[in-house]
């Protein structure tokens, strides 16, 4: 026997299964036309009521039904393609079906009355392009939440090189002293002793000041962290870096040392000249260290002992790192990658304020720098920074910087092609 529905299973039905249901209904009402209702165990009022409710829905009213349907279904796919610049992603889609199916009755009667309109709008999904800063964004906002570090600056590393001392003079004294005349000699019985005669000469160094200053608002002190430790930090180590660029480069003019580089005397082949085989950079390192040992101010001086190699990181990675044997094999194998090295007591550093192509050998302890003003740092006020809550931080120190004259004679300075040229073999 054909089950009818309810009205609501009715309304649940897609168009294509309504079609089917109305069209088995009406051929079981007209299979009942005849019968008693009570051989069908119906009672005549419930027969009607089917009959009445299949018959509401005649075919004209499913043609119109699956006319509508189409309609509806090309409005969509026309607001999908046409209506939108970007594609419709799978929510907003989603969110188009769920709003039609919701909304069928009212489509309907849209579509009965030939006029009228019906507004949707798509909810967006939260997602991360979400999330944006509006324009005029306070400043401080970045450094709170992702605290400012020191500034990434090199570290000085002369000062574990050169011979440090301390001394409360700002007119440093010393006194060399040297041979004047006369040597020792073997003598005769009854025989005149050799004279000999040596002078004394004092020298005075001046202290040289390095020094810097930042200024700060207490606003930043107080609304950015850390800040007053950062800008300490970044001053010690500009202070650092300015002080190790005139011990090794300073040209002592307008308050500058004269830099051991400065002062550095050329290179003196000698008796190396044409006698090496194909040198390479340590034939270079060693003939240099070896002019440095053999150079004297006077007969019988002590030699000097060149413990300090500084060249510039490309040539670094030239004549050490990348060197290779006649095998292909690394000639320098505990040469790593701009990291200093020592080889046969030397400790060789790439150093990236060296030119290129230089090379500059000595011993670096006979570079004398005192501690007569440590660094310290003080904070105080110019003009009208009190009013205006600003302060000054200052960092600086004094220092003696200079080499004895004799010991000039320890510190040589020359071109890597060009040693190599004077001690090459022929």
């Amino acid at each position: 026997m054909f089950e009818f529905k309810t009205a609501a299973e009715i309304e649940a039905m897609d168009d294509a299964t309504k079609v089917i249901y109305y069209r088995e209904a009406q051929s079981a009402l007209k299979a009942m036309a005849d019968k008693n209702g009570k051989d069908l165990g119906l009672a005549k009022e419930e027969i009607a009521q089917m009959k009445a409710q299949v018959e509401k829905f005649d075919l004209a009213t499913i043609k119109s039904m699956i006319e509508a349907s189409k309609t509806q279904g090309e409005a969509i796919e026309k607001l999908m393609k046409a209506t939108v610049a970007p594609e419709l992603t799978k929510s907003e889609k989603g969110q188009i079906m769920k709003f039609l199916n919701d909304n069928a009755e009212q489509i309907k009667s849209l579509h009965k009355a030939k006029s009228g309109t019906i507004e949707f709008t798509t909810k967006a999904i939260i997602e991360t392009a979400n999330a944006s800063n509006p324009d005029g964004i306070p400043e401080l906002v970045g450094v709170q939440v992702a605290r400012p570090m020191n500034v990434p600056l090199q570290g000085a590393i002369v000062d574990s090189l050169v011979g440090n001392f301390s001394t409360s003079l700002a007119a440093f004294p010393y006194t060399e002293s040297v041979p004047k005349s006369g040597d020792a000699g073997f003598v005769l019985e009854k025989g005149t002793k050799p004279q000999v005669d040596l002078s004394i000469e004092t020298r005075y160094a001046t202290p040289v000041k390095v020094a810097a200053h930042e200024c700060l608002t207490e606003e930043s002190i107080d609304d950015i962290p850390g800040l007053q430790s950062l800008a300490t930090n970044f001053l010690r180590a500009k202070h650092d870096l300015k002080k190790q660029d005139g011990i090794l480069f300073g040209n002592g003019l307008a308050g500058a040392p004269t830099g051991a580089y400065t002062l550095a005397r050329a290179f003196v082949a000698g008796g190396m000249a044409a006698k090496v085989t194909n040198p390479n950079f340590m034939d270079t390192v060693n003939a240099v260290k070896t002019d440095i040992y053999t150079t004297h101010n006077f007969q019988d001086e002590m030699h000097y002992m060149a413990n300090v190699v500084l060249v510039n990181p490309i040539d670094f990675f030239t004549e050490l790192v990348a060197a290779k044997d006649l095998n292909g094999l690394p000639l320098y194998p505990m040469a790593s990658l701009f990291n200093q090295v020592t080889i046969g007591g030397c400790v060789i550093v790439p150093f990236e304020d060296m030119p290129a192509g230089e090379i500059f050998v000595c011993d670096m302890s006979k570079y004398r720098v005192s501690n007569y003003r440590p660094y310290t740092v003080r904070i105080g006020w110019i003009n009208d920074d009190f009013i205006k809550n600003q302060f000054c931080i200052v960092g600086e120190s004094r220092f003696h910087a200079f080499v004895k004259e004799l010991d000039k004679a320890a510190f040589v300075k020359g071109n890597i092609e060009a040693i190599k040229t004077a001690i090459e073999k022929p």
